[in-house]
């Protein structure tokens, strides 16, 4: 005897073919449209960020309340294709959650971390496909991810933790030292921002070719601020800058007295996760 379908069951199902018509008709309709158009009936259609923005209202609107609970349920869905390692559905999932709650900055997160980190590595490591289209795919992956970042934080300007992701697949997986600096450097003063954004700003900086001279003088800045600030790694990447800029021996800064490895464990300088700059 079959158990029958529980309510929330039911709304689920109503609202995923509410959502299945409106992908039916939309060829149709895209065909009378571009009819209309062409015979100088109809203006033609808004910019593409205005559609997106009318596409995301229609699906709110129909949705209604269920927003969340639909949300949930494809959210749910998304970690079985995590599990799978489906890419492919589940940033097409994504797509749909982070319209249906555009303003919830976990979900942006969530999609970066999945795509930028996890689709990447997975990329490194499969070797049931060929090296170019291991290679190919990373590439993909990561722009993929930088792509919903930026759209994240069109939607939450504030939010720091989507840029702490986007600098993750800059460092990690792009190398890009560049602009790994910039995302650091846009965290630095937001809620929630965590302290070392500051100093991970210079240390990205002096990495960035042509930026050297503005690395030295953000991190003598910071070192100015007094002892809090004398971190070794700190302290290290400022001899590097002075060698290479080649700053006059009295302008150095001096020599910083040897730590106890209590000390050095105290104060190294990791990001979340035990990454360390070395």
């Amino acid at each position: 005897m079959k158990r029958p379908l529980s309510q929330v069951t039911k709304i689920v199902l109503v609202a995923l073919a509410l959502s299945a018509f409106g992908l039916l008709r939309a060829p149709w309709e895209d065909a009378i449209r571009d009819d209309l158009v062409e015979n100088q009936l109809l203006l033609p259609p808004p910019a593409e960020s205005a559609i997106e923005q009318m596409s995301q209202s229609a699906l709110m609107g129909t949705l209604g309340g269920l927003r969340t609970l639909v949300s949930t349920f494809l959210v749910l869905e998304g970690f079985d294709h995590f599990s799978l390692k489906d890419w492919e559905e589940l940033r097409n999932t994504y797509q749909i959650v982070t319209s249906l709650e555009p303003r919830d900055e976990n979900h942006w997160r969530d999609i970066v971390w999945h795509l930028g980190i996890n689709a990447t590595a997975n990329m490194e490591l499969d070797k049931s496909l060929p090296e170019f289209e291991r290679k190919r795919r990373f590439q993909q992956y990561a722009l993929e991810a930088i792509d919903f970042a930026e759209r994240g934080i069109q939607q939450v300007p504030e939010s720091a933790i989507i840029r702490q992701q986007l600098a993750e697949v800059y460092r990690e997986k792009l190398k890009d030292n560049c602009k790994t600096a910039e995302v650091y450097g846009d965290l630095i003063g937001l809620p929630g921002a965590p302290e070392y954004v500051r100093r991970f700003h210079g240390y990205f900086l002096a990495r960035c070719p042509g930026r050297e001279q503005e690395a030295y003088d953000y991190l003598m800045a910071l070192f100015r601020e007094g002892p809090s600030q004398h971190l070794p790694t700190l302290i290290k990447e400022i001899q590097k800058l002075e060698e290479l800029l080649e700053i006059p021996s009295p302008e150095r800064i001096r020599a910083v007295p040897r730590q106890s490895p209590a000390q050095r464990r105290a104060s190294k300088n990791t990001l979340p996760g035990g990454i360390v700059i070395p």
